[in-house]
């Protein structure tokens, strides 16, 4: 009986070992991580399943490792589907957390997703506002899925938020990539921009026409920011948070009569074939100098909508535009180097030619039907600057 007991004992203390063992080693297995608006979130020390909270997280975590989706926060239309991975294409579609659309996330189709899904964290990023933190707190707690928060929000924001993505879902080399890649180019960007100093061209970005009512979007605002920065963005300061912008008659237009006309795609080329064969547009300068452009659109429109890490083309791709003598580089050279890099995606020549058909001098008055764009790499210079602007922020 004394042996039977010494051995139920030593059972006992075996199990008490291995409890302890385990639990020691689910502890290393988890990591505290502190997003950008101070909360401490508790998350796996290794991320594979990653869901993004809207548009933003959705096109920044793709340019991070597309490996990484479980769900997708809206599904992709014809043009962007050129682009993507085809197996984001079957994940189910979770919703959006903040912004208009913003009741389509909700806690009880967060839980049960996250039932098949087994959610390492959702992922959410943009501009830090006052109720983030409760509201994250809130729906974190209502669904025991983890929820984090990376500021972007400026073009400034965007080398720092790749570094802390990068620590948040493990992948630091990648996210050193890209902090590198946009460290280096907006540095050279502000040395540019000094050069020019207060010679800017004017310009404004036409976002809808129809008939005489136009759409464009305003200085100062949001949307705006690569137009203010590369030009002197003359459409009068934004009363509307809209990516379209403010309205304005073609009588306003004429009065205006900028330098350079970008105006937003369409798929027929609807509005820059109007600019560009209506008599009372064909009376402006930018117009009879040739100087009216497209923005290219693929997977998503370089100008914004939502505005994102995508805006590095824009300004690459305007700063070359009305700039060459400063900004000397083969735009065609940046977009692939972009798309390769962000989009993990090769264009062909063909492909940014179509990509790229009225944004670039001395394209025809006249469009032609064209198939939707494609993205690629970007320039890839000082991963030291990206260092040292890691030591700022340490």
């Amino acid at each position: 009986m004394k042996k039977v007991a010494e051995i139920f004992l030593i059972l006992a203390l075996v199990c008490a070992g291995c409890t302890v063992v385990c639990g020691a080693v689910s502890a290393e297995e988890m990591r505290t991580f502190v997003d950008d608006v101070g909360r401490e979130v508790v998350l796996p020390a290794e991320i594979d399943a990653v869901s993004p909270s809207g548009p933003l997280a959705q096109i920044v975590l793709y340019s991070l490792d597309p490996d990484l989706f479980v769900s997708v926060s809206s599904s992709f239309d014809s043009v962007e589907t050129k682009y993507i991975d085809p197996r984001l294409l079957t994940l189910p579609v979770t919703g959006q957390f903040y912004g208009s659309k913003a009741s389509t996330m909700n806690p009880e189709s967060i839980m049960e997703l996250n039932k098949q899904l087994h959610i390492d964290v959702v992922l959410d990023i943009g501009e830090a506002k006052e109720t983030m933190k409760p509201d994250l707190d809130d729906i974190q707690s209502k669904t025991n899925v983890a929820f984090a928060f990376v500021t972007q929000n400026k073009l400034s924001d965007i080398p720092g938020s790749y570094l802390k993505l990068g620590e948040l879902l493990d992948r630091k080399e990648q996210g050193g990539r890209l902090s590198a890649y946009a460290t280096a180019l907006l540095a050279e960007f502000d040395a540019g921009m000094k050069t020019i100093g207060g010679a800017k061209k004017s310009l404004i970005y036409v976002t809808s026409i129809d008939g005489n009512s136009v759409s464009m979007v305003g200085n100062g605002s949001y949307h705006a920011e690569v137009l203010d920065y590369v030009g002197n963005n003359i459409a009068a300061p934004v009363t509307s948070s809209s990516g379209t912008g403010d309205g304005y008659t073609m009588e306003d237009i004429l009065q205006l009569n900028p330098d350079y006309i970008i105006v937003s795609y369409t798929g027929d080329h609807a509005y820059y074939n109007k600019i560009m064969s209506d008599p009372m547009w064909r009376s402006l300068t930018a117009v009879q100098n040739g100087n009216v452009y497209e923005a290219p659109y693929g997977p998503y429109n370089w100008m914004g909508a939502p505005p994102s890490v995508h805006r590095l083309l824009s300004l690459m791709w305007l700063g070359n535009l009305m700039y060459p003598e400063v900004f000397d580089y083969s735009i065609n050279d940046r977009v692939k180097e972009f798309y390769s890099l962000f989009f993990h995606y090769d264009l062909t020549d063909a492909e940014l030619s179509d990509l790229m058909i009225y944004a670039k001098p001395n394209a025809s008055s006249t469009p032609v039907p064209t198939k939707a764009p494609a993205p690629l790499f970007g320039v890839l210079a000082g991963l030291a600057a990206a260092a040292v602007f890691a030591g700022r922020r340490c």
